[in-house]
């Protein structure tokens, strides 16, 4: 509920006073969440533009391809030792980029 317009002129000001200093207020909120949202966006541009441009390179292309091609070809068996492969060396990275 709204609360009635005061009839004193000094409530009437303190009133309008309140009512510019909330309007900042959220003015401010607004842009800084416009900002923070405005910084993730481009923090995920940068990771796909560097992401485009590592699989643009014709020597990445190449192994994913060869990777791609070898994972249609294989059988069961020897795509099973090459994912294990592939996880411990995933883990390995992992580790040695968290030190």
């Amino acid at each position: 509920m709204i609360p009635r317009i005061p009839d004193d002129p000094r409530q009437r000001a303190q009133r309008k006073a309140n009512l510019l200093l909330a309007s900042e207020l959220m003015r401010g909120q607004a842009n800084l969440a416009f900002d923070d949202i405005g910084g993730r966006a481009d923090g995920w541009v940068h990771r796909l533009q560097w992401i485009r441009g590592v699989f643009s390179q014709p020597a990445v292309l190449a192994a994913a391809s060869g990777g791609a091609a070898f994972f249609a070809t294989a059988g069961k068996q020897r795509r099973g030792k090459l994912l294990s492969m592939l996880r411990w060396g995933w883990l390995a990275w992992r580790l040695l980029r968290q030190r």
